[in-house]
């Protein structure tokens, strides 16, 4: 198990966290994004960075590809208030790029520095399944050499007792309707799969039968 948290409820690290100085992203940032959801979830959701909505309503997952996860939650049969929705970091980097807000990857060192507040969620929530949003989370949540594109829908096991997996970004999904349409289909059923797995695991649905079923 983590390390006994140095805050000592969840709310109280949400509170926290608004007056973290511990990257240069604090400085790009209209509010700190803090996990949102259910505390006492299964399931954990992590991906990479706020997105420049988040960085609005301060919750995670709140612009054009959490509107898409809504979605695909919904299909499989669960809410985002079954879960627990956070990243890698807490705060937004960007810049306009072709007339729209980009995010910025977050470096090694901002997610280093932003561990503190993932390890303070994990401990509290504490889930039977983590699901890494993207490769930059799966890296850093599984392994150095843990490679996406082979190994996404993998149940693997993690020190503490909970178990990893990890999938596409929603973002990636909604490019390819512009950049590659005809890989769009197969992508977003991949998303599918791979958050049924993990929803699955997690005591949430029946594998054809997507209706909760309870932690």
């Amino acid at each position: 198990m983590l390390e006994l948290p140095i805050f000592p409820t969840l709310e109280s690290a949400r509170l926290a966290v608004a007056d973290c100085r511990a990257c240069a992203r604090f400085a790009t940032r209209d509010q700190a994004v803090f996990g949102f959801g259910n505390p006492d979830a299964a399931l954990m959701l992590v991906g990479e960075a706020p997105s420049p909505t988040d960085n609005t309503t301060g919750k995670p997952f709140t612009g054009p590809a959490g509107k898409l996860l809504d979605t695909i939650l919904e299909e499989v049969g669960l809410h985002r208030r079954d879960l627990w929705i956070t990243n890698l970091v807490r705060c937004f980097d960007g810049a306009l790029k072709n007339g729209r807000m980009e995010n910025r990857p977050a470096r090694a060192g901002e997610v280093k520095a932003c561990r503190t507040w993932l390890d303070l969620e994990r401990r509290y929530v504490n889930p039977k399944v983590i699901l890494a949003i993207g490769a930059p989370a799966a890296r850093h949540l599984i392994g150095p050499d843990f490679r996406l594109q082979h190994q996404h829908g993998e149940l693997i096991p993690l020190a503490e007792g909970s178990l990893a997996i990890a999938t596409i970004q929603p973002a990636y999904v909604m490019r390819l309707a512009t950049i590659n349409p005809d890989a769009q289909p197969a992508a977003r059923a991949q998303l599918v799969a791979d958050i049924r797995i993990a929803a699955h695991a997690a005591g949430l649905v029946t594998i054809g039968n997507p209706t909760r079923s309870g932690r």
